[in-house]
C-alpha cells in the first residue's frame, strides 16, 4: 500500500477492508474498556463473545469475579481457550436462564439483537443487580445489519430500565453507553446530589 501522494492517500479496496475490519475490533475493544473502569464485584457480562471484554474487566482490582454467559457454544469453547482466568467463569447460556446474585451487569452490543429485549431487565431484576452499563447503536442500522431487531434510543432504554436511575451517559464513536444504578445500592441510598436527573443528560 503506497499511503500517500502529495496529498492524496492511495489506497485499495482491501487495505479499506483490511481497516476497516480493525476499527470494528477496536472499537469492541475500547466500549469494554470504557466499562471496565466503573465495574466492582461479582459481574455479569452477557452476551459476552469470544471472551476478550470479560478478560478486560478482570484486570479492574475492584472486580472479584465475572461469570460471563454466551449462547454459542464455540465462542464460550474459544473464550475458555484463550482468555481463562481464576476469576473468570465462561458459561453457555441466555439472559432468560441466568440465575443467582451479581453486583453489576455489563451488556454491551446485544440488546439490538433481542427478540424481547425485555428479557434484559427482567434478569436484572430477577439477579438482584444494583448497578447496569449497556450499550446499543446510536444510529439506525436494522436496514443493513441483518441480525439487529431493534433501532434503539436513549429515550427507549430510560423506557425499558424505568426501575432504575440513569446516572451516565457517554457517545461513542457510533454507539451509546448508559450507566444505570438502583437508588439503593451495597445496602446505603445514595445521597440524591450523586445522580443528576435523566431529563438532564440529553
Amino acid at each position: 500500500m503506497k499511503k500517500k501522494e502529495m496529498e492524496r492517500i492511495v489506497i485499495d479496496k482491501k487495505d479499506i477492508d483490511n481497516i476497516e475490519e480493525d476499527i470494528i475490533i477496536r472499537r469492541g475493544i475500547e466500549r469494554y474498556m470504557y466499562a471496565r473502569q466503573f465495574v466492582y464485584g461479582h459481574v455479569l457480562d452477557i452476551a459476552c463473545g469470544e471472551g476478550y471484554g470479560s478478560y478486560l474487566m478482570s484486570k479492574n482490582p475492584d472486580v472479584t469475579k465475572i461469570t460471563a454467559f454466551d449462547k454459542s457454544e464455540q465462542a464460550v469453547a474459544n473464550a475458555n481457550k484463550n482468555f481463562s482466568k481464576d476469576n473468570i467463569k465462561f458459561v453457555v447460556g441466555v439472559p432468560e436462564t441466568v440465575e443467582g446474585k451479581f453486583d453489576f451487569l455489563v451488556s454491551l452490543e446485544t440488546v439490538e439483537h433481542l427478540s424481547e429485549p425485555d428479557v434484559l431487565k427482567e434478569m436484572a431484576l430477577r439477579c438482584h443487580i444494583p448497578e447496569i452499563i449497556i450499550s446499543f447503536p446510536s444510529k439506525k442500522t436494522t436496514h443493513y445489519n441483518k441480525y439487529h431487531m431493534w433501532d434503539f434510543t436513549k429515550e427507549d432504554m430510560l423506557r425499558l430500565f424505568r426501575e432504575y436511575e440513569c446516572c451516565r451517559v457517554y457517545d461513542i464513536h457510533d454507539s451509546t453507553i448508559m450507566n444505570f444504578v438502583k437508588i439503593e445500592r451495597n445496602g446505603y441510598t445514595l445521597p440524591k446530589r450523586y445522580w443528576k436527573n435523566a431529563a438532564m443528560l440529553f
